[in-house]
């Protein structure tokens, strides 16, 4: 499904969070392209992997709380500090988006990604897939593995572990549980 031209939106980092004021910007990217959590008011907040994304991609402009526009370096740098995955987030986030999947965050089903079928729009239909973005060379213990499984068992998605190497290609691993 291609997705409809989305015309360059402007954003504000606000107290750590990227927010479109605009209330018919917010509403085009939210419903072109899925982007975002709507906010009261009509405002939207975007996830700083959604952030990345729009702006690497000439979609999204950001300006700091006194009007100066952002690069995507500085950007990156402000989440980088709060949380160290950022980019290692950006990178699966970019691949999952380049292949047609929205994606949202999955934090309250303990992984970074909860995805979406090609076609699939949240609140019409549920995510399918749980992601986790590991860095490769990263040793995950069978504990960490199998709770990963039931967790996503629970909420009738598959976990997805993308693998992210040093040059920035994603490979993605899945386990199920099977009975006997």
């Amino acid at each position: 499904m291609e997705e409809a031209e989305i015309p360059v939106v402007e954003a504000q980092l606000y107290k750590g969070k990227i927010i479109v004021w605009d209330e018919a910007q917010a509403n085009q990217l939210y419903q072109r392209g899925s982007y975002g959590k709507p906010l009261a008011g009509g405002k939207l907040q975007l996830a700083p992997a959604e952030a990345f994304y729009l702006l690497e991609g000439g979609k999204l402009r950001v300006v700091d709380e006194e009007g100066k526009k952002l690069k995507f370096k500085d950007l990156l740098e402000k989440f980088t500090e709060a949380d160290p995955e950022a980019m290692l987030k950006y990178a699966v986030y970019a691949d999952l988006r380049s292949r047609g999947y929205i994606i949202k965050t999955g934090l309250k089903f303990g992984a970074h990604f909860r995805v979406y079928e090609r076609g699939d729009k949240p609140g019409e239909a549920h995510s399918k897939f749980l992601v986790q973005a590991v860095p490769e060379g990263v040793k995950l213990t069978p504990t960490e593995l199998a709770r990963a499984v039931r967790l996503a068992h629970s909420v009738r998605k598959k976990i997805l572990w993308a693998i992210v190497d040093d040059e920035g290609d994603v490979t993605y691993y899945a386990l199920t549980r099977e009975r006997p």
